[in-house]
């Protein structure tokens, strides 16, 4: 089967081959012709009358079908008139002893009835002449001179000569060869055969998560794959083992760097408002002014209730919100009285810290909740404002909605960090919780508003969204 599948293969080869050779001597014969007509037109261009018979003529035509045809190996040709015959003839590349210089005498019927075709027509003119051991391959192509035609013709070695035998003695050795190299081969491939099915059926009786232990098979080159799929087996189970402690290890590790992140931030959170009692605390005592320890203690107070609505904001993150308390609430009265409570830590920063509003009418809305957002806005704003900037805090009525904005003059929000800024535990500070905006968000949410971040060159903006209409059911306490 494979010394027929060899023969018909080098059949093919060389008829394909043949056929090549007939296509390039087709292409060959045509561009020729095509050659000689411009060397004929070149030669004659500018000559008002020419004759044709003349030697000279005949001499120049030569020339240029020469010249046409020297770099077409094995092609012949030349001008023919009907009623004269030919007019000029070359054969640049003829191998023999001397130039040939006539027309082949065999082939001048031809090439008469296809050059006068040619140009009684006015049309390029192909034929194909076969004999037992090649093909000759004759084209003309019309002048414009009436009459007047070139034409060219190679001959091309087809199936049948020494080449076609020395073919068939080749194959005839071929067959031999495939024949014994099949039969050997048979026989090794069934040995292999039955050494494969055994480690088939090893590998397939395996979970999908391990790799077995195979045996050796007896034959060498199979013995060292196995050898190499053992050791690999083996580097597998330790290299898993290896993984699975060190996903372990990072998970820890990243579970204890969490717990860190969010304990120093809580440590953050709680210590500035103790720092703060503290200081007006002793400031009171050591005074001995009873207004001014009134005062300390409405600080006191204030604070404490800052650290109840911190210790409730990291419940209400970790239930995945809090009910709303909603009341009738003057927007304006709500901004100013933020504003006015942060004035002392603005002034300490350097940062001038201001209200815009006006009589908006009321806003059912919780307070309180609005109230820890808006500070976790103002504290923001704060901390990204250098010394001499500006902070403003507005309510607006926008389309009917209610918008409450802070707008800073800082550093803006960097870019790695937009995406993600209202998420839980996003902070761009080292010291941050990163819980502030993610509480902002979910309590514009709550009111059924939303969010946004506006990013400018000098600061940046963010607006609270609350709907004219509130939602149709609060998730009242």
């Amino acid at each position: 089967m494979a010394a027929l599948v060899a023969g018909i293969a080098l059949i093919s080869l060389y008829r394909e081959g043949t056929a090549d050779r007939l296509r390039r001597a087709e292409a060959a014969v045509a561009r020729g012709c095509d050659a000689i007509l411009e060397r004929t037109r070149f030669t004659t261009a500018g000559t008002a009358r020419l004759d044709w018979t003349a030697p000279e003529t005949a001499q120049a035509l030569t020339a240029a079908s020469l010249l046409a045809l020297r770099d077409l190996p094995g092609v012949e040709g030349g001008l023919w008139r009907n009623g004269t015959g030919p007019l000029a003839y070359a054969y640049p590349t003829y191998e023999g002893a001397e130039a040939k210089t006539d027309v082949p005498a065999a082939e001048l019927p031809r090439i008469r009835e296809v050059a006068e075709a040619a140009a009684e027509r006015g049309m390029p003119i192909d034929r194909r002449y076969d004999a037992r051991s090649q093909a000759l391959l004759l084209h003309a192509c019309p002048l414009p001179e009436p009459g007047l035609a070139g034409w060219t013709m190679t001959r091309v070695v087809l199936v049948g000569g020494p080449a076609f035998v020395r073919a068939a003695v080749a194959l005839g050795a071929l067959s031999t060869v495939l024949l014994g190299s099949a039969a050997w081969l048979g026989w090794l491939l069934l040995g292999w055969s039955r050494r494969l099915r055994r480690i088939e059926a090893a590998l397939t009786g395996t979970q999908a998560a391990e790799l077995p232990r195979l045996e050796p098979t007896g034959q060498r080159d199979l013995d060292r794959i196995v050898h190499a799929m053992n050791t690999a087996a083996s580097r597998v189970a330790e290299a898993r083992a290896a993984a699975t402690a060190a996903a372990a290890r990072a998970t820890e590790a990243e579970r204890l760097a969490g717990l860190g992140r969010i304990a120093a931030g809580v440590a953050h959170e709680v210590r500035n408002p103790i720092a703060a009692m503290r200081l007006k605390a002793e400031n009171a005592l050591a005074t001995g002014d009873p207004d001014r320890m009134a005062r300390a203690l409405r600080v006191v107070l204030d604070r404490v209730a800052r650290l109840d609505a911190l210790t409730r904001d990291l419940l209400g993150a970790a239930r995945g919100g809090m009910p709303l308390t909603p009341a009738l609430v003057e927007p304006d009265a709500l901004v100013a009285g933020r504003v006015a409570f942060y004035q002392e830590p603005a002034a300490a920063a350097g940062v001038a810290l201001t209200a815009l509003g006006a009589a908006l009418g009321p806003a059912r809305v919780d307070a309180a909740r609005l109230e820890r957002a808006i500070d976790n806005l103002i504290l923001n704003a704060l901390q990204a404002t250098p010394r001499g900037g500006r902070v403003v805090v507005s309510a607006i009525r926008r389309g009917g909605a209610l918008v409450l904005a802070v707008t800073d003059t800082g550093a803006g929000v960097p870019e790695a960090l937009r995406t993600w800024l209202f998420e839980p535990f996003a902070s761009g500070r080292a010291d941050g919780i990163g819980l502030g905006l993610a509480l902002v968000r979910e309590a514009a949410e709550a009111h059924g508003g939303t969010v946004q971040a506006l990013h400018r060159p000098d600061g940046t903006t963010i607006e609270i969204t609350l709907p004219e209409e509130p939602p149709a059911v609060w998730p009242i306490s």
